[in-house]
């Protein structure tokens, strides 16, 4: 089911007043503990997808204000859906075991959190990305 959320003052509403949150990851093992580590922030994960044709769907139609994109999904890069976001002018980050050196040159100025990551790692990187929501 498609959740969609009225943008308030900027930022989605959520129930928390904080940022909701698309968070495209194919471990299921990770998905949850980003979800969890995520929440217990303050924030909220407004949506979440595991394969690629359904990230780049709900990346094109739901509302959220930031994502956090796994770069590999099941073997296929992410990448289509950071250009929708970009098109959209959704803040992102970037998450990978691989670092920079594996994004294409078009994305070397996009944020990455390499993995492995801490609760300290999720929270700087959503801070980052809600600041370019107030800028």
């Amino acid at each position: 089911m498609e959740k969609r959320k009225a943008r308030e003052g900027g930022l989605m509403a959520d129930g928390l007043g904080g940022v909701s949150v698309f968070l495209v990851e194919d471990e299921p093992s990770l998905m949850y503990v980003l979800e969890e580590s995520i929440k217990s922030l303050g924030y909220a994960v407004g949506e979440k997808a595991e394969y690629l044709p359904e990230a780049l769907e709900r990346a094109k139609s739901v509302a959220f204000d930031v994502a956090m994109l796994d770069v590999n999904l099941h073997g296929q890069e992410s990448f289509p859906v950071a250009d929708v976001l970009v098109e959209r002018g959704i803040p992102f980050i970037f998450t990978t075991g691989f670092g920079k050196t594996a994004l294409p040159e078009r994305f070397k100025r996009a944020p990455v959190m390499e993995k492995p990551f801490r609760l300290k790692d999720i929270h700087r990187a959503i801070t980052e990305l809600q600041e370019k929501l107030s800028a």
